[in-house]
């Protein structure tokens, strides 16, 4: 058997001799290296097959059992799970709230915060249902406006008096099984655009029903309710915001507040508000409010960001600039003052939502990204109100 240049630093080849036992001793052992631990030559471990395989603890190993070669499939499923389990990183971001948003990353993000890799909160998005038993569906367009798969995040398909759909996410699932994207394929998916405003938003949250049972008080769709009012709020003036959030969310308060003028003269807007009571932060990002900013999301092919790869390059993009200038100054310092981190968002502001979240919980440390929008320990004190 021929040895590696590597292992031998003249270059020269050099050979292992064998006794035929030795031989068929080192075959045995490759075999049960590839078998028991799935890690040799980069082969991977078919889960299904080892659970369909894999021996329970009062399972006999009887002679014309397959015993042996479940046992060892049994092994390889248990140093597949060590290999799985990941340490979590501390959270920045705790709950993630959007309406009508945009798409941004392949495959789905996940929370590196928690064991099931779900961010909590809720993503909504609006659906009218026409023709016979419904199969003609209306969604909010922006909703299904790119072609990725949503962060995994448990979602809601709002209905107007009719039971809406509500999908939990997992660690199995990305919660994005009542999206537009399951049914798209059908061809009976049309965009509409209507459907994007905040009354439709407010008023399903309010009156949703599950199985005929209303539970529009209930989490996550009362807190998402009350958040929708915040999100749509940010495309007014720092007055009118100010304003409207101390009148419209009793105790909480905005705190601070960065515009960003983008170069086709538009300008953006990123809000931190405050509960005085919890010490608990939202921080709201503004949707596109102009038709220049129609192209953040038309563009998308994917880029690197924050270590993750194939994100959408446009949400990446105006992420990125939101994350400087006026942000080091106005947001990210407050955010230490937060008990705890909500995002929120509007269309684009959502999508944003879903990449700041990524990669605040990430735990990519060293990434210049994460740097740039990252923020330090957590000393929850009482903020003022901006004006």
């Amino acid at each position: 058997i021929a040895g590696s240049k590597k292992s031998n630093p003249s270059g020269e080849p050099f050979f292992f001799c064998f006794s035929n036992s030795a031989m068929y001793m080192f075959l045995a052992i490759v075999l049960l290296c590839r078998v028991e631990l799935g890690l040799c030559w980069d082969q991977q471990v078919d889960s299904a097959s080892l659970e369909a395989h894999s021996l329970d603890a009062d399972d006999d190993c009887s002679a014309d059992s397959s015993c042996g070669a479940n046992l060892l499939q049994h092994r390889a499923k248990r140093y597949e799970r060590q290999d799985e389990k990941k340490a979590l990183v501390p959270a920045l971001v705790d709950e993630v709230y959007t309406y009508g948003a945009p798409a941004t990353h392949m495959p789905s993000f996940r929370n590196g915060a928690t064991e099931d890799g779900c961010f909590p909160g809720l993503r909504s998005y609006t659906e009218d249902q026409h023709g016979p038993n419904g199969f003609q569906h209306q969604v909010d367009a922006a909703a299904m406006f790119t072609k990725y798969p949503h962060m995994s995040i448990s979602s809601v398909c709002l209905h107007w008096e009719t039971d809406s759909i509500y999908t939990p996410c997992t660690n199995t699932n990305n919660g994005d099984a009542a999206s537009p994207s399951s049914i798209i394929n059908g061809g009976l998916v049309y965009q509409n655009w209507g459907l994007h405003q905040e009354n439709d938003y407010t008023d399903r949250l309010r009156n949703i029903a599950l199985n005929g049972t209303k539970v529009g008080t209930h989490n996550p769709f009362d807190a998402a309710r009350k958040f929708a009012f915040a999100a749509w709020r940010s495309y007014n003036s720092l007055d009118e915001e100010r304003g409207e959030v101390a009148f419209g969310m009793s105790g909480w308060n905005l705190v601070g507040r960065a515009n960003f003028h983008g170069s086709a003269g538009d300008t953006d807007a990123v809000s931190l508000i405050q509960e005085r009571d919890t010490l608990d932060c939202a921080v709201i990002f503004e949707g596109t409010n102009s038709l220049s900013e129609m192209f953040t999301t038309i563009v998308e092919y994917g880029t690197g960001y924050c270590g993750f790869d194939n994100v959408h390059v446009g949400i990446r993009n105006e992420l990125w600039s939101l994350t400087g200038g006026p942000w080091e100054t106005d947001i990210k310092p407050k955010l230490k003052a937060c008990n705890r981190v909500l995002c929120i968002g509007h269309s684009l502001g959502g999508a944003l939502c879903e990449v700041f979240a990524a990669c605040a919980n990430s735990g990519h440390y060293s990434d210049p990204d994460y740097q740039r929008l990252a923020w330090g320990m957590k000393m929850a004190a009482q903020m003022k109100e901006v004006f």
